[in-house]
């Protein structure tokens, strides 16, 4: 388990136990990819991958340790190094910024089964972990959701990547054995039974969030809603766009913004009916709308890539499966299969038995639980 290799990490690093140990999942976004900074609706579910973060007092700076063998020094308080130390670090600093800390240095110990570069988003599980055992070295009582929001303004601010606040709910407030159904305007949640099985397919290409993709995504938004705000004074994010609305608005944006908002309104529906395909047991309904999900991130929001899309046309004909499409923010990382109930082993068998696809990696995900010890 990732939190006793954290703790004992921590007690090699440093000959004593840790004050705290926090571990928090991975996730899995089932649909509503690049929906959350628009206000839409994301259904993600924890995985059973979780990354521990054990923390005690330190005589002076910031020492980091990962059972992967990277260490870190740096100041503390903490500043920006521009490496895998700043998901803490940026944790650190928010929690500082209410309150000085009554010590000289921090000590972290690191340990993770969350697979790295496959869209599963590592580094919230890293924040939320690391958030929440900060908050129990330095006293401080806060609830699930306001770590969450805390490991966001730390990835967005201090770290510099411009993302949602979806990965932090998720690896914080997921219930156990459920997706989470949320809603990034309001924020608000309920809980989807997930009784179908999923296989994620690692394409082996690394994703980049900091690159200029998905900020450019970002902008292409922002200009969007800037034209259609001349249309809709009303406007506030793109999702509020009334799908009925769409065939007379999109002759007024140029290309590709065109394209994007398509995307967005079209996948912000899918996730609420999505959704409801899955509070209804209608296994086949979801997956025609993974299908859809990949065809219009591919087509419309322009974030695949040939290896993806060769994987989700590999998937889609096997047996058991019910639909296929890249999950994350995109340019790399994996494939999510969904898959029939109980047909979650063989399919991921038949993906390794595709040898032309040379799969690096191939996993049945088992829905896990948020922040937790």
């Amino acid at each position: 388990m990732p939190s006793e290799r954290a703790d004992r990490l921590f007690r090699s690093a440093w000959s004593e136990a840790p004050a705290a140990v926090v571990s928090a999942p991975g996730r899995v976004n089932l649909i509503g990819e690049h929906v959350d900074y628009h206000g839409g609706h994301v259904l993600p579910v924890a995985t059973q991958w979780r990354t521990a973060v054990a923390v005690g007092a330190g005589p002076d700076g910031l020492a980091a340790v990962s059972e992967h063998g990277a260490q870190v020094r740096g100041a503390w308080p903490p500043v920006r190094r521009g490496d895998w130390s700043d998901y803490v670090a940026g944790v650190a600093a928010e929690l500082l910024a209410d309150g000085p800390a009554a010590f000289p240095g921090l000590r972290v110990a690191v340990a993770s089964d969350v697979p790295l570069g496959a869209g599963v988003s590592s580094s919230a599980a890293l924040e939320v972990a690391a958030a929440g055992a900060l908050a129990k070295l330095l006293g401080r009582s806060l609830a699930p959701r306001a770590l969450a929001a805390l490991a966001h303004r730390a990835e967005t601010g201090f770290v510099g990547v411009p993302c949602g606040v979806m990965d932090q709910m998720a690896a914080a407030l997921t219930p156990s054995g459920s997706a989470l159904l949320l809603n990034c305007r309001t924020l608000e949640t309920s809980a989807v039974a997930v009784r179908l099985d999923l296989v994620l397919a690692e394409s082996g290409e690394s994703h980049e969030l900091r690159a200029g993709r998905y900020a450019e995504r970002r902008r292409e938004g922002e200009e969007a809603m800037t034209i259609l705000r001349a249309v809709l004074p009303s406007l506030v994010y793109l999702t509020d766009v009334p799908p009925a609305l769409l065939p007379r608005l999109l002759p007024s944006l140029p290309a590709p913004l065109d394209r994007r908002v398509r995307h967005v309104v079209g996948e912000n529906q899918r996730a609420l009916l999505a959704a409801r395909a899955l509070e209804a047991d209608d296994f086949a309904a979801f997956g025609r709308l993974v299908d859809a999900s990949h065809d219009s991130l591919r087509d419309l929001y322009e974030c695949s890539t040939p290896r993806l899309d060769a994987i989700v046309a590999a998937a889609r004909p096997l047996p058991g499966v019910l639909g296929a499409r890249l999950v994350g923010a995109g340019w790399g990382g994996a494939v999510l299969v969904a898959a029939a109930p109980g047909e979650g082993e063989a399919v991921a068998a038949r993906l390794c038995e595709e040898g032309a696809l040379g799969l690096p990696a191939v996993r049945v995900v088992r829905p896990g639980a948020g922040l937790g010890a």
